[in-house]
């Protein structure tokens, strides 16, 4: 595919939060319009910004050994290099340059490097409510409490640099709430299409009000006890947003404690009560066990790798 087809697409990538944020659903949504078209099967996510230090370091190693004799590189050569090598990445990913190509992400790591390779894509970042992000982990994938949490707030920080910095590409990208999705689909559906240039005329509303639920961590369907990607018929039963509603109050205070900020700057209500001292003071134990912990899984990751070899020779290992 020469890199005219692959700019002349337009490609449209969605990048969540984080997993269990609603990916699948917008993505669904979107590929319901003609005009747009999945990846090469069987690639699901992409995940190619999660993995792109190493392309990072080659640009910088490729430029670093071009010999300044030659003449003035300036800056743009560099930016056309990354720029390449992301046309390359959708070269492999595109299957019908006819349509244009929808990826997605359940990831916003190294989101600042998007346009750096991705300089005339489209982006959706998609945001969910961290309290049903956090219960949603658990369930699917058994993360801790502390883990999910943590994990969504150091995403959501990600997403504000990245807010902060490309404010003026608002024609390019958008901020994408799962909740208003559910709440108003019509017209969040059109503000989407229209940022992304695709034609609301063509796109089937009626098929994006009754499009099945696949991967819910607690809506399994008929027969099911496990999280599938199947889809599932929505009833009454379906409530994605009032999952964490049931969290005792000691929950709730901790997850505010951890992201608080996080959760107001995406527009998601908090509690405005005051924290008595004592419970303040339970939170900065609990962050420094947390640190603790952290650290010290560091320090086995470094030092039970060289060794394994003998571990395995005592018989230590399973």
């Amino acid at each position: 595919m020469s890199q005219r087809a692959v700019e002349g697409g337009r490609p449209i990538f969605i990048h969540g939060i984080l997993p269990r944020s609603g990916t699948n659903f917008l993505w669904d949504l979107l590929l319901l319009h003609p005009d747009c078209a999945r990846p090469v099967e069987p690639v699901r996510e992409d995940l190619f910004l999660d993995h792109s230090d190493h392309l990072v370091a080659f640009a910088a190693a490729v430029r670093a050994a071009w010999d300044p004799s030659w003449g003035d590189f300036g800056g743009e050569l560099p930016v056309r290099l990354q720029s390449a090598l992301g046309n390359g990445l959708l070269s492999f990913l595109t299957v019908d340059p006819g349509r244009r190509l929808v990826a997605k992400n359940p990831s916003v790591c190294h989101l600042e490097r998007f346009f750096d390779f991705f300089p005339t894509a489209h982006l959706l970042v998609l945001v969910r409510d961290g309290r049903s992000v956090t219960q949603s982990c658990m369930d699917t994938f058994g993360w801790s409490f502390e883990r999910s949490a943590r994990a969504w707030a150091a995403a959501a920080d990600e997403i504000q640099r990245f807010r902060a910095t490309h404010a003026r590409r608002s024609d390019q990208w958008q901020l994408v709430r799962y909740e208003d999705l559910l709440d108003d689909l019509e017209n969040r559906l059109r503000s989407i299409l229209q940022l992304v240039d695709l034609d609301a005329g063509s796109y089937d509303m009626e098929a994006a009000r009754s499009l099945p639920v696949r991967g819910s961590s607690v809506f399994f369907g008929q027969g099911r006890s496990s999280v599938n990607w199947d889809p599932v018929e929505k009833n009454g039963a379906f409530a994605p947003k009032e999952r964490w509603r049931s969290w005792p109050g000691h929950r709730l205070d901790r997850f505010e404690w951890i992201a608080a900020d996080q959760l107001r700057a995406f527009g998601y209500e908090t509690s405005l009560l005051p924290r008595r001292r004592r419970t303040a003071v339970k939170h900065v134990l609990l962050d420094a066990g947390w640190t603790a912990r952290q650290k010290a899984g560091i320090v086995r990751s470094h030092v039970g790798a060289p060794l394994r070899p003998l571990r395995r020779h005592l018989g230590l290992l399973r």
